[in-house]
């Protein structure tokens, strides 16, 4: 866009005179400029599943607050030919739809009234069919490699995107079934059901996931990269699952993703090539001149999962430090209390045949320190 053009030449504009010398705070005025621009994200469903969209604001090169919902909107699905389907406001900025029965020989726009008064609308796409994906696989030289494969037999797709959802069982160093009451300085037994020692943790994917066969006879994506795990890693200590989502794209679309993703790559360098104008398919009807950012696509959604577990790994270091940094302190029975009371980042890890406690780092106790959850997902 012209506006994010005149950002980021200003703020490299500031930087060089930074580098220069000069040494008096300035901030140009467009760092603390607020355009608030619309931001639209999200890919309707086309197939049995409910379709969600984010809805969120632009923000100040100078604000420190990583999302600005868009709430109360209006947000509505209209066909050319004037079926309508509304999305429900769920707050913060998400609105969802249950699966809509859209025709596939039908085109589609999505229509946004803001609680402001502005209307916004997308241009009328199509319904695209996603096909199946055929596999997804990993292998191992140092570090694990997860890879897709997909065709489309009728040649009709030819653009792709993905998206991927990271899950792994990871475990404490102690499998200890003992916790400390500060109140009464008892150490206590506890009920297996509240166990800390298996945890769940999860992660999206943050790329922009492209490919295209358009050079190709044939629709096939071989052996797409889809992720890089890096040996060590606590996400295949235990055991990993990866999904992939897949989306069929249409020329236009494909060419927005490609430019958002050259974007946000060579925007992080100081010598990188200028941002380029990023156009969408949605447009502002109350002033046109306002730019929005996002682009409307409709399509079926394709998922497959695997998992990798640590045994079918080799030599993967994950824990490695562990045994020395949950090397645990014995401390005898009438110390207890002292040392539980005063090195609040330990706790107890087991009781010592004949009297005493071993007790180690909370982090090698407690799973949940590094970041997960003790429940099970439904799948495991």
């Amino acid at each position: 866009m012209k506006i994010e053009k005149t950002i980021f030449k200003v703020s490299l504009l500031f930087m060089l005179l930074a580098m220069a010398g000069c040494r008096e705070s300035y901030l140009p005025p467009t760092v603390t400029t607020d355009y608030s621009l619309l931001v639209v994200d999200g890919v309707i469903n086309a197939g049995g599943d409910s379709s969600f969209l984010k809805l969120s604001r632009t923000r100040k090169l100078s604000d420190t607050a990583t999302n600005i919902p868009e709430p109360f909107a209006s947000v509505l699905l209209e066909s050319k030919t004037g079926v309508n389907y509304s999305f429900t406001n769920l707050g913060n900025g998400l609105y969802a739809a249950p699966p809509l029965p859209l025709s596939r020989t039908e085109t589609y726009r999505l229509r946004i009234s803001t609680s402001t008064g502005s209307l916004y609308q997308s241009d009328y796409v199509p319904v695209k069919i996603t096909p199946a994906i055929d596999s997804l696989s990993w292998k191992q030289d140092t570090n694990v490699f997860v890879s897709l494969y997909t065709h489309d037999p009728l040649n009709d797709t030819r653009f792709y995107r993905w998206e991927f959802k990271e899950i792994w069982e990871y475990r404490s160093f102690y499998d200890s079934n003992l916790e400390f009451d500060y109140v009464t300085n008892q150490v206590l037994f506890i009920d297996s059901a509240k166990q800390f020692y298996r945890c769940w943790n999860s992660s999206n994917s943050f790329e922009v996931l492209l490919g295209t066969s358009s050079n190709l006879a044939q629709d096939v994506i071989n052996d797409y990269l889809l992720q890089k795990i890096d040996n060590g890693s606590d996400k295949i200590s235990t055991r990993y699952s990866i999904e992939a989502k897949q989306y069929a794209l249409t020329r236009q679309a494909f060419d927005y993703w490609q430019l958002l993703k050259k974007n946000g790559k060579e925007l992080g360098s100081l010598f990188g090539a200028l941002p380029s104008e990023l156009i969408g398919n949605i447009h502002c009807v109350t002033n046109p001149s306002e730019p929005v950012i996002g682009f409307v696509s409709i399509s079926t959604v394709e998922t497959k999962r695997i998992f990798i577990t640590n045994n079918l790994l080799k030599d993967w270091n994950s824990g490695s430090t562990s045994t020395v940094l949950c090397a645990p302190k014995i401390v005898t029975p009438d110390s207890i209390s002292y040392y539980l009371q005063t090195e609040r980042d330990k706790g107890p890890a087991y009781f010592i045949t004949g009297g005493g406690l071993a007790i180690a780092p909370n982090i090698c106790i407690d799973c949940r320190i590094r970041g997960g959850n003790t429940k099970k997902p439904a799948f495991w």
